[in-house]
């Protein structure tokens, strides 16, 4: 029976990937402080939203459930890039944040040097798991493109590298839009259309909309639940920008486009990009 709804599809193929996760990690990677703390941070609790929409996408287009597994190791290779993306943030000379999900973050359990290292370790292997997949070649260079774009320098990093030395200045719109596109939103799109590249999926105009409106929306949605906390106050948000009515009307904005985007693509079943929408409403 088809899988009609994004969260059921989650609890059907996230018990099996974690597992993957967990095996693969505890195979591959000998030293066991680098080990230990490499998986502390893949399990502290994520909720997988990057590599579960890849996985999504990849079903969307006509793979079947059973046949998921395969893309294992591309779905992996995301959530390492974005675990490592976390354990960096949160360092004394970025974000200096002690918790992560409610758990010590990375570095006040292993150390500044240990937590640099599980970073770097976990960002090189996600391209080695993806070099190492069983998907032909083009896929697979076409997924180490997509990402590396995405989450380097012309990418996340770079949204990195303007929230640390723009924290001083009060950006405008159309600079802190920029900054959410590459620091939160390019590592989403990169999910969703390194999916459809690796399922044969022709790439449209309407999927990267998609994947560009909720990357968006992912920031805002964050932004809205941390503004009652005083937290952000000095922060670049867009509820300290333009407040929090006018943030939530943009989020809504952002969602309507993400809809009407996916339900103009052909050759594709709609239902669970429709219903990840749903995210949003929480």
């Amino acid at each position: 029976m088809q899988i009609k709804n994004f969260s059921e599809f989650c609890t059907q193929v996230l018990p099996e990937f974690n597992q993957f996760l967990n095996d693969k990690l505890n195979n591959e990677i000998k030293q066991t402080t680098l080990r230990d703390a490499m998986l502390y941070s893949l399990n502290a609790g994520g909720k997988r939203v990057r590599p579960m929409l890849f996985l999504a996408v990849v079903y969307s287009c006509g793979i079947r459930k059973e046949d998921l597994k395969s893309y294992f190791d591309i779905a992996g290779a995301i959530e390492l890039v974005h675990t490592y993306s976390l354990i960096h943030d949160d360092l004394p000379e970025m974000d200096d944040s002690d918790y992560r999900r409610g758990k010590l973050s990375n570095h006040k359990k292993f150390g500044t040097g240990p937590a640099v290292l599980a970073g770097d370790g976990l960002l090189t292997q996600a391209f080695y798991w993806i070099a190492k997949s069983n998907l032909t070649t083009d896929k697979r260079m076409a997924a180490i493109r997509i990402l590396a774009h995405n989450a380097g320098p012309m990418g996340m990093v770079a949204g990195q590298m303007t929230d640390i030395t723009m924290e001083d200045k009060h950006l405008n719109e159309e600079e802190l839009t920029t900054l959410h596109k590459e620091k939160t939103a390019d590592l989403i799109t990169a999910a969703v259309t390194v999916g459809a590249f690796c399922a044969g999926h022709d790439l449209s105009k309407n999927l990267v909309q998609y994947a560009n409106n909720i990357g968006l929306a992912f920031q805002l949605k964050d932004d809205l639940n941390d503004a009652d906390d005083g937290e952000d106050i000095d922060k670049n948000t867009f509820p300290n920008l333009i407040g929090k009515k006018a943030t939530e009307q943009k989020l809504t904005e952002l969602i309507k486009s993400a809809l009407n985007a996916v339900l103009k693509e052909e050759e594709f079943d709609k239902n669970l990009l429709v219903s990840f929408l749903d995210y949003f409403k929480e």
